[in-house]
C-alpha cells in the first residue's frame, strides 16, 4: 500500500479528507488494526514498529502520524516507505515539510503528496458559498461577504460561525446585522475594520472599534503591533499598487496572505502616501516611548498607552 504525506495551511481540508480515509478504512477494517500517533510524542521506532507490525485478524493496517516536523532526522523512516509492507497504508500530515529532506523526497519518488494550501479570496467565498448551500441556508450577499472577511480563508473558523449564525437565524435568512452581532472576527480582522474606519474618516467607529478589541481581552501591545503591521502593509501595498502589480504578485513579493492584499488594496486607496507615512512616524514614536520608559505601560495600568493609541486615531479627524 502507498504512503501519503499530506501538508499544508489548510488545516481544515487536510483533516477532513484525514477523517475520510480513517472512516472508510474502520468501515472496512474496523479499528483493531488502526494507529493513530502524534508525532511530537511518538520516536521513530515506534512509527516503524506500527508500520510493521502485521495486521491482527484482518487484511490491512492503516497508520496516521500527525504533525510531523520535517527539521527531524528521518533516515529510518525514508528507508521504511521506500519497502513499506503491502498490507500497510501510512500517512503523515505535516504544516510546512521542507521540500529539500530526504524523507519528502522519498514521499515523492514512492508515494504520494498532497498540499492542502490555504485558499485565495475567490476560492475561499466559492466554498464558503458551496457550504452555505450544503446546509440549506439562506445569506445576504453582504452578510456572506463579510464573513469571509472576518474568518480570513478559515475554513474550520467559517464553519463554526455558520453553526452558530445558523441556531440564531432558526430558519430565516441571516442578514450582515446578523453577522455583525454573533461573529467575532480575530484581531487581524478586528485592526484591518478599525483602519478601514480610520481611512473613511469615521474616527468615532475607529474609537469604538478599539475599545471593542480592548474589552474583548485583547493586550493592548499586541493590537498595537497589529495596528503597526498594518499601516507598514499599507505602504508597501501604496508602492507597489502604483506600479500596476496584480494582486497574487504583491501577495507573492510581500509575502501576505490573498485576503490581506485583496482587502488592503481597497483599503490603502483612503491614504495619501504623505498620510501613510505620517501614521508611520507616529506609530514609531510611540514604539520608541514604550521601548526608553517615557510611555508607561502595564496590564494593570493600561491608560496612558490606551491614550496614546486614541490620539494616533483621533489625529486621522
Amino acid at each position: 500500500m502507498p504512503a501519503f504525506l499530506f501538508f499544508g495551511e489548510n488545516n481544515y481540508l487536510l483533516r477532513a479528507e484525514i477523517r475520510e480515509l480513517v472512516e472508510k478504512f474502520k468501515k472496512n477494517e474496523g479499528d483493531l488494526n488502526l494507529m493513530i500517533l502524534d508525532a511530537q510524542e511518538t520516536e521513530e521506532g515506534e512509527i516503524i514498529s506500527a508500520s510493521e507490525t502485521p495486521p491482527f485478524l484482518g487484511k490491512a493496517r492503516l497508520v496516521v502520524v500527525r504533525d510531523f516536523d520535517f527539521k527531524k532526522s528521518a533516515d529510518a523512516l525514508a528507508k521504511l516507505i521506500e519497502n513499506l509492507p503491502e498490507y500497510c497504508t501510512l500517512v503523515f500530515t505535516a504544516k510546512k515539510p521542507d521540500a529539500r529532506t530526504k524523507l519528502f523526497k522519498t514521499f515523492k519518488k514512492f508515494g504520494k503528496t498532497k498540499e492542502f494550501p490555504l485558499p485565495k479570496p475567490a476560492e475561499f467565498k466559492k466554498w464558503l458559498t458551496d457550504e452555505i448551500a450544503k446546509q440549506n441556508l439562506k445569506f445576504e450577499p453582504a452578510a456572506a461577504e463579510l464573513l469571509a472577511t472576518f474568518t480570513l480563508g478559515d475554513c474550520g473558523a467559517a464553519v463554526n460561525e455558520i453553526a452558530k449564525l445558523k441556531t440564531f437565524a432558526d430558519g430565516q435568512k441571516i442578514t450582515r446585522a446578523d453577522v455583525e452581532l454573533l461573529t467575532h472576527p480575530n484581531l487581524h480582522t478586528s485592526v484591518f475594520r478599525l483602519t478601514d474606519a480610520i481611512g473613511e474618516r469615521r474616527i468615532g467607529n475607529a474609537l469604538a472599534d478599539l475599545q471593542d478589541i480592548v474589552n474583548r481581552g485583547e493586550n493592548l501591545i499586541q493590537i498595537f503591533f497589529k495596528i503597526t503591521w498594518q499601516f507598514r502593509n499599507l505602504l508597501n501595498l501604496k508602492s507597489l499598487a502604483n506600479r500596476n502589480l496584480p494582486p497574487f504578485e504583491i501577495a507573492r513579493e510581500l509575502k501576505l496572505h490573498p485576503f490581506v492584499v485583496q482587502n488592503s488594496l481597497r483599503q490603502v486607496r483612503n491614504f495619501s502616501e504623505a498620510e501613510l507615512l505620517a501614521a508611520h512616524s507616529q506609530l514609531l514614536k510611540i514604539d520608541v516611548g514604550l521601548k526608553t520608559g517615557k510611555l508607561n505601560y502595564s496590564s494593570s495600568n493600561p491608560a496612558e498607552f490606551a491614550l496614546a493609541l486614541e490620539k494616533f486615531i483621533v489625529s486621522f479627524g
